[in-house]
């Protein structure tokens, strides 16, 4: 409304594809033409259930460009092409002010959260995705470029255990919240309008 060169960025995952809101949201964002760029970050599992099994388009692109939007699908796994493609489509949306759908295609090494028991992928699927872990094909990337050294790569994975070695301590180490604010700044009290 503004005029401006921005947009917004919505990142969600391939699940929430099979949402209303979703299809909702990009109707609208195609029909009145918002500068909105939809990052979906497709790991095959909508929480427990595999997209094949819940979904009887699995083309995600084909999808979104139902709703007259380009769209972009890229290698979630492959840092730089992530780059790439985000600063591209990016680009296209503020230049055409016209919403662009980005599928990011990627996998979680880990269940869903600490109570799921992970029994609906296979170990070995898997570890065969963990060979294309971004954080060491980019490293490995880097090295055979040489942009990084053992030591630099080591040294900096110091550096971000320590982060979250401190970040954890910090967050152990701090109160509860007392039982008594739990509603603090969700109600309005009574009689205030």
């Amino acid at each position: 409304m503004r005029q401006r060169q921005a947009l917004t960025a919505c990142f969600f995952g391939e699940g929430a594809m099979a949402e209303g809101a979703f299809h909702e949201a990009a109707n609208l964002a195609a029909l009145w033409q918002l500068p909105v760029l939809y990052c979906c970050e497709n790991n095959l599992y909508a929480m427990g259930t595999a997209l094949a099994r819940s979904e009887s388009q699995t083309d995600l692109c084909v999808k979104a460009a139902s709703y007259d939007m380009a769209t972009v699908r890229v290698d979630g796994m492959d840092v730089v092409a992530v780059h790439e493609a985000v600063q591209g489509a990016a680009q296209q949306v503020r230049a055409t002010g016209r919403p662009v759908f980005l599928e990011l295609q990627t996998y979680r090494f880990r269940a869903h959260s600490m109570f799921d028991p992970d029994l609906y992928r296979d170990k070995a699927e898997v570890e065969a995705w963990k060979t294309r872990g971004p954080i060491h094909t980019f490293t490995a990337r880097l090295k055979a470029q040489g942009s990084l050294t053992e030591e630099e790569f080591l040294a900096l994975d110091a550096a971000a255990q320590a982060e979250v070695d401190a970040a954890v301590a910090f967050a152990e180490a701090g109160n509860w919240e007392p039982v008594a604010d739990l509603l603090r700044d969700v109600y309005t009290p009574q009689g205030s309008a």
